[in-house]
């Protein structure tokens, strides 16, 4: 199966003529999607099988970075890192100010799979924001978020106009359909915005979405980001 693309204009050069490639997603598989699909090869272990041995090695590579180490894999190349800016030589670390964060690259084997990887051009689809990852720098996890903590989306066509309160960040209470609109943001570019999540938030399981107006008309076009978030 071929990875599918269109082209759009590019934000990013002066001439008005360039396009950039933009991924149309085949879809989003989980980690129960992927043992499915171990599955499907006609293997001998079992689904509680695969299931347990892929935990485990998910939990020792997270432990082994979280203590210091590299990790490198057929899949990925994992180091940690710390984010943020100190003031001076004698400055130490400071949670209020820097993040601890694990840097990830593809991996040898995924690098060579990629290059050799087909692609298939299709018709644009409808432009519209794009939420590739989330993540909440406190916690460094992209399935909680805290609040008055700083949250980080990535993605594409995420800048929209401050002034129309139809558009922005918005978090969903799932139980209730309650909206809270995100008003602290620090960065509103195309492919990030940085913010501050709400404290007014009560407990629950939230969507995070991204509003933004497109057209004459304002048409509100927007994206939900896949994972559901918890906030305690």
């Amino acid at each position: 199966m071929a990875i599918k693309y269109y082209l759009q204009p590019n934000p990013i050069t002066p001439d008005p003529n360039d396009q950039s490639a933009r991924v149309q997603a085949t879809g989003v598989l989980t980690t129960a999607d992927i043992i499915k699909r171990i599955l499907k090869r006609g293997t001998t272990v079992t689904e509680a099988d695969a299931n347990a041995a892929i935990l485990l090695y998910n939990h020792e590579i997270m432990d082994a970075v979280a203590e210091g180490y590299s990790v490198n894999t057929d899949i990925a190349n994992i180091r940690p890192s710390i984010q943020g800016v100190f003031a001076n030589v004698n400055d130490s670390f400071d949670a209020s100010r820097h993040t601890v964060r694990a840097s990830i690259t593809a991996g040898n084997a995924l690098f060579t799979k990629m290059l050799a990887a087909s692609v298939e051009k299709v018709k644009s689809s409808v432009i519209s924001p794009s939420i590739v990852e989330f993540i909440d720098n406190r916690t460094n996890t992209n399935t909680q978020a805290t609040k008055g903590s700083i949250g980080t989306i990535t993605g594409s066509e995420l800048k929209y106009d401050p002034t129309n309160a139809l558009e922005g960040i918005f978090f969903i209470n799932e139980a209730t359909s309650t909206e809270t609109k995100v008003t602290d943001v620090a960065t509103r570019t195309e492919g990030k915005l940085l913010f501050v999540i709400p404290a007014s938030l009560a407990a629950g399981t939230y969507k995070l979405e991204v509003r933004k107006a497109y057209t004459a008309a304002k048409a509100i076009r927007s994206d939900v980001f896949t994972n559901l978030l918890t906030i305690a």
